[in-house]
């Protein structure tokens, strides 16, 4: 069998005009973990992200600190989903308020989690996918990269939360309930491994921040 680590991107700029990019704490969170890899001598045949720009940056401070030049593969089915989209529908159905800026994150948090409870259900209009559909993509993605790396030993794919929460979900036969739990308590540059094979894959590791703890800076440990 084949060993995949999925990564979720650094802490991305939440507050800000433009959430798709790592912060400065991301941008150090990333490198790290490559210099984790490198230490614990992780190499890697083959490397995916998303289409998502704290893909690219997250792989790149990656590679950075593995003092690799490698190249990646972009691929959207390890995109995020749209949660600002989820969110919008959901206010709509629900008539509920978006919480402020000043709010504090927990309240937000709450109103995704209904959201994506709703958006499970097929209660949501008019958004992108299916919570159906964006799982088989999730799934999809994962089948493509081995049958495109029959050989590869060791693959890594820097994607989104709700991406890896989704395989874990499949994989897992979680119900929506336990799989958007875990899916708000997936940290920030947090790696999770799987063995898989054409016909089956098993998860050996979740939400695994041993490069962060090792600094004894809890201020490294972000999950937006």
């Amino acid at each position: 069998m084949q060993k995949i680590t999925f990564v979720r991107h650094g802490q991305a700029s939440y507050g800000t005009d433009n959430y798709d990019q790592l912060s400065e704490l991301g941008h150090q969170q990333s490198r790290l973990l490559g210099e984790y890899f490198k230490q614990i001598d992780y190499q890697f045949d083959a490397i995916y992200t998303g289409n998502m720009v704290r893909h690219h940056e997250t792989a790149e401070q990656i590679l950075s600190g593995m003092q690799k030049d490698s190249e990646y593969h972009q691929l959207s089915n390890f995109d995020e989903f749209d949660f600002e989209a989820v969110v919008g529908a959901y206010l709509a159905f629900s008539g509920e308020t978006l919480p402020s800026k000043e709010a504090p994150r927990s309240d937000f948090y709450r109103l995704l989690k209904q959201a994506m409870i709703a958006w499970s259900n097929n209660q949501l209009s008019d958004l992108p996918e299916t919570w159906q559909a964006f799982q088989l993509r999730v799934v999809s993605g994962v089948e493509y990269t081995i049958k495109q790396h029959p050989d590869a030993r060791h693959i890594l794919v820097a994607t989104s939360g709700g991406a890896i929460a989704m395989l874990k979900g499949h994989v897992l036969g979680l119900s929506v309930d336990k799989l958007v739990d875990m899916n708000l308590q997936i940290r920030n540059a947090s790696f999770h491994q799987y063995l898989v094979s054409p016909s089956h894959m098993l998860e050996t590791s979740f939400n695994q921040v041993s490069h962060l703890e090792l600094q004894a800076n809890r201020a490294l440990l972000t999950y937006s």
